[in-house]
């Protein structure tokens, strides 16, 4: 028998079409946290924690050059952002520079941090969305408690939102003060979706989010290895040229720790995705035998199709679970109208 073809002994039969690779993912084990350097210490009492090697730019674009590159689990101080939230400034081995927000997770309010107006080499970033209050125009607090009214009338910086549609809050810098006020009490522009989205500092709508992305990454994950497996099983042909990559679940166990109601979702995806990876290993085992072991017998694909039936009953369970969550989100029931 050749390195051609993977069989499943009398039954089953797999076209090799190349050798799979090594798998660049993790697995589902959470990112380690470091804690901030207490020598650096954020005056705005942001930290912000990498969860990638991420790119320090001199400016909060892709088009300025490239300073040097920052580690995965990385704790720094955060002083500064761009106007849409897109870009954060830290301070990282004694110097300032700019990373990409997507790849952070952070403690602290975020709004409060110093918005930059710098121009990209190539491309102007947004300055912010502009608002007008009316003298009288009643602010509140975080928790949507109220606090103080507009002593007068003034046009406002838009530096937050929260919620979605008509009846939403907005974060406003009124007399360098932020405040948040309901929607339909000032005047604003359509600027407004570019300012950064609160609900990510509440750990609950973090979660709800979180948890909801990494249903569809891990079933997505389950699809693909489980179309491979059937098609074995049928006596398909298919290709070890690419290899599925690991599923992982990318919520926090630091935030789950704060909402345990999330506890069962996390412990159902964390059952899906060991089932899921064993289907996985168990396929790229197969197409790396050597080529005398160079076959499948009919109990190893009974085996990964049971996985895979374990797998999917898991992500069922944890699909209704975090759909129930996400529609008790407090944040989100609060920004339809306080």
């Amino acid at each position: 028998m050749t390195r051609q073809h993977l069989m499943v002994v009398c039954v089953f039969l797999l076209g090799l079409m190349g050798l799979a690779g090594g798998i660049a993912a993790q697995d589902g084990a959470p990112t380690p946290e470091a804690t901030p350097d207490p020598n650096t210490v954020s005056p705005f009492g942001v930290y912000v924690t990498t969860q990638d090697f991420l790119a320090l730019r001199m400016g909060p674009g892709a088009a300025f050059s490239r300073i040097k590159v920052v580690p995965p689990a990385v704790t720094v101080p955060a002083v500064g952002r761009s106007p849409d939230g897109k870009w954060m400034q830290i301070v990282y081995e004694g110097g300032r520079g700019w990373v990409s927000s997507r790849y952070l997770v952070w403690t602290g309010n975020v709004t409060s941090l110093t918005v930059s107006t710098m121009q990209e080499q190539v491309r102007v970033v947004r300055t912010g969305a502009i608002g007008f209050v009316e003298a009288g125009t009643q602010f509140y607090d975080s928790r949507y408690l109220p606090t103080t009214t507009a002593s007068v009338s003034s046009e406002v910086e838009l530096i937050g939102r929260l919620g979605s549609g008509a009846y939403i809050w907005l974060q406003v810098d009124y007399l360098g003060t932020p405040h948040w006020v309901r929607s339909w009490e000032i005047s604003y522009d359509s600027e407004y979706v570019y300012t950064l989205d609160a609900a990510v500092q509440y750990v609950y709508t973090r979660l709800a989010r979180q948890m909801s992305n990494d249903f569809d990454a891990v079933s997505g994950t389950l699809s693909t290895i489980e179309g491979i497996w059937l098609r074995l099983a049928s006596g398909g042909q298919v290709s070890c040229g690419v290899i599925p990559e690991f599923a992982r679940r990318q919520a926090r166990d630091a935030d789950i720790a704060t909402e345990l109601v999330f506890a069962p979702v996390a412990d159902s995806l964390d059952e899906a995705i060991l089932d899921v990876n064993a289907a996985i290993v168990a396929f790229e085992e197969a197409c790396n035998r050597p080529e005398d072991q160079f076959y499948l017998l009919p109990q190893e694909v009974v085996a990964a199709l049971n996985d895979l039936n374990s797998a999917r009953r898991n992500l069922v369970l944890a699909g209704a679970i975090a759909v129930s969550l996400e529609r008790r989100d407090p944040i989100v029931i609060n920004s339809r109208g306080g």
